[in-house]
C-alpha cells in the first residue's frame, strides 16, 4: 500500500497477487531463486557490471558445449542467426526493463517481477504464462545440466580409468544423486559469488576447449556438414536456448542501485556472451566440421588425458552448480504450496519433493539423453515465449505515449512475430527428431525403458561388487 494510490491502479487480482507476495515473508528470504524469489545480494547494492555477470553466469555453460555444433549444422548462415537472435533477444531484454519501470510502483514488494509484470498487462493469465514458461525452462535447464555433468563424469571415467562398465545412463543417475545432495541444502546460489564463479568456470573452461581443439587438429576426413532444414531449425532453437534467461531479468534490474542502468547491462551481457561463443564456435566448426559432437568436450583427442580432466572436471563442477540454481526455485515453489516447513532442511515433506523432483528429472534425462536436443525444445517453447514473445506483448499493453511509441510498437510487432515463427519451427524440428529414430534405430522415448533397466543393471553390478571387496576384507 503506497498512500492509498497505488490500489487505484491495480486490479482485483493485482491486489490479491500484491497481497500473495507480502505474505511471503521469511520464506521468500530464504527462497535464494534468481530466476521467481528474491536475490540475496542486498537490495539496491547491485552496479551494472555485477548484473551483467549473474546474466552470463545464468545459462552460458550449456551454450558454450553446444555452440560449435549448431553453427556446423547451419552453415555460415548460422552466423548471421546468431546476430539476429542476440539483436532480438538486446531488444526485447531492454523492452522488459521498460516493462518493469512502468509498473514497479504497483509493487514494491513484488518478490516475482515478471509475473508481477504480466498480471499487470493481462491480469491472471498473463501471470499464469510467464509462470509456465518460467518453470518449464528451469525443469529442462536443470536435466539439460545433468545431462551435461553425467556426459564430463562418463568420459572422464573412461580417459583417465579406462572405466567403461559404469555406463552413461547410470551416470546419469549417479549425477542426479549428487545433484540431490546439494539440492537437499540450499539452492547455492546465494551470494554474489555464484555468479562470479560460475562465469570465471565458463571462461576457464573455454580457453581450454580452445586450446585442446588446437591441440587435437583438424580432422583427416574433414568435409562441412550438408544443412538440412530440420538441422538448420534445431541449431535455431539452441541459439533460443543460449541466449535465453529474460525471467530472471527483472529480478536484477530490482535489486540494482540505479534500475534505469539495467539496459547497460544487457548489452554488456550479451556481448560477452558473443566473447564466449564465437571463439569456440568457429574453432570447432572449422576443425571438425560434420563430424563435431554435440558436446564439443568429445571431440578433444582423449590422449592429451591432464588436459581432458581438466575440462571435464570443471564442467561438471558448473553444470552441477547452475542445475541446483535452476533447480530450487521449482522445488521452493512446491514446497510453499505444500506448507513445507521452511527451515528444517530435512523435513519429511522437504526431502519428499526434492527427491520427487530429482526422480522426474531423471525420467526426463532418460527418456532424451541428449542435452542438445533438451536445449532445442526448450529453447523452441518456453524461453521463447519468454524472451522474443511477452516481452513485447506486455509492452504494447503498458507502453506510455511518447513520440517513439508508433515505432517502438512496430518493433514489438515484429519480434512477437520472430518468436512465433522461431517457435513454431524449432518446436517441430525438435520434437519431430525426438520422436524419431537416433542412429540406433530407437526413439527417444524407447529407449526410457532400456536406460532404466540399464541402470539398475549397472547399479547392481556395482553394489555386488562392493558387496564381494568388503567380504573379501573381512
Amino acid at each position: 500500500m503506497v498512500d492509498g494510490i497505488k490500489l487505484k491502479r491495480v486490479s482485483q487480482s493485482g491486489r490479491d497477487l500484491e497481497m500473495e507476495y507480502e505474505l511471503e515473508d521469511e520464506y521468500e528470504s530464504i527462497e535464494t531463486s534468481l530466476l521467481e524469489g528474491k536475490s540475496s545480494v542486498d537490495p539496491g547494492k547491485m552496479g551494472i557490471f555485477a548484473t551483467a555477470l549473474f546474466i552470463v553466469g545464468e545459462m552460458t555453460g550449456s551454450g558454450i558445449l553446444g555452440v560449435p555444433q549448431a553453427l556446423a549444422y547451419s552453415g555460415y548462415s548460422g552466423f548471421a542467426l546468431m546476430f539476429l537472435c542476440v539483436a532480438v533477444a538486446t531488444y526485447t531484454g531492454l523492452t522488459l526493463s521498460r516493462n518493469w519501470m512502468h509498473v514497479r510502483d504497483q509493487y514494491p514488494r513484488c518478490a516475482k517481477p515478471y509475473q508481477c509484470i504480466g498480471n499487470s498487462a493481462f491480469g491472471k493469465c498473463g501471470e499464469v504464462a510467464v509462470q509456465v514458461c518460467a518453470n518449464v525452462t528451469l525443469v529442462g535447464g536443470c536435466c539439460a545440466y545433468i545431462l551435461i555433468a553425467a556426459q564430463s563424469l562418463s568420459r572422464f571415467l573412461f580417459i583417465e580409468f579406462e572405466v567403461d562398465c559404469i555406463g552413461y545412463r547410470t551416470c546419469v543417475a549417479i549425477m542426479a544423486l549428487v545433484f540431490l545432495v546439494v539440492l537437499l541444502f540450499g539452492s547455492g546460489g546465494d551470494s554474489l559469488l555464484v555468479p562470479v564463479l560460475a562465469t570465471v568456470l565458463s571462461v576457464t573452461f573455454t580457453l581450454l576447449i580452445i586450446y585442446g581443439i588446437f591441440q587435437t587438429g583438424k580432422s583427416p576426413n574433414f568435409q562441412p556438414y550438408q544443412v538440412t532444414a530440420k538441422s538448420w531449425f534445431l541449431s535455431f532453437g539452441k541459439f533460443l536456448f543460449a541466449f535465453g534467461g529474460h525471467s530472471a531479468f527483472p529480478n536484477f534490474q530490482k535489486e540494482m542501485k540505479k534500475p534505469r542502468d539495467f539496459p547497460g547491462s544487457v548489452i554488456i551481457a550479451f556481448l560477452m556472451k558473443l566473447v564466449l561463443y564465437i571463439p569456440v564456435g568457429i574453432t570447432g566448426m572449422l576443425f571438425f566440421g560434420d563430424c563435431v559432437k554435440p558436446n564439443i568436450l568429445h571431440n578433444i583427442d582423449p590422449q592429451f588425458k591432464a588436459l581432458n580432466a581438466c575440462i571435464l572436471l570443471l564442467v561438471a563442477v558448473q553444470a552441477i552448480m547452475s542445475a541446483t540454481i535452476l533447480g530450487n526455485p521449482v522445488a521452493a515453489m512446491i514446497e510453499g504450496a505444500i506448507g513445507a516447513p521452511h527451515k528444517q532442511l530435512f523435513s519429511a515433506k522437504r526431502v519428499a519433493v526434492r527427491i520427487g523432483y530429482v526422480a522426474v528429472a531423471i525420467v526426463v534425462c532418460e527418456a532424451i539423453p541428449r542435452f542438445d536436443l533438451i536445449m532445442a525444445l526448450i529453447g523452441g517453447t518456453t524461453i521463447n515465449t519468454a524472451v522474443f514473445i511477452l516481452p513485447s506483448l506486455f509492452h504494447i499493453k503498458l507502453a506510455k505515449k511518447d513520440k517513439w511509441l508508433t515505432f517502438k510498437k512496430t518493433l514489438d510487432a515484429l519480434s512477437i512475430t520472430f518468436g512465433m515463427g522461431a517457435g513454431i519451427v524449432c518446436t517441430y524440428a525438435s520434437v519431430s527428431h525426438i520422436c524419431g529414430r537416433d542412429e540406433h534405430s530407437h526413439s527417444y522415448f524407447q529407449q526410457l525403458t532400456v536406460g532404466i533397466v540399464c541402470t539398475y543393471a549397472s547399479v547392481s553390478h556395482i553394489v555386488d561388487e562392493m558387496n564381494i571387496h568388503t567380504a573379501t576384507f573381512n
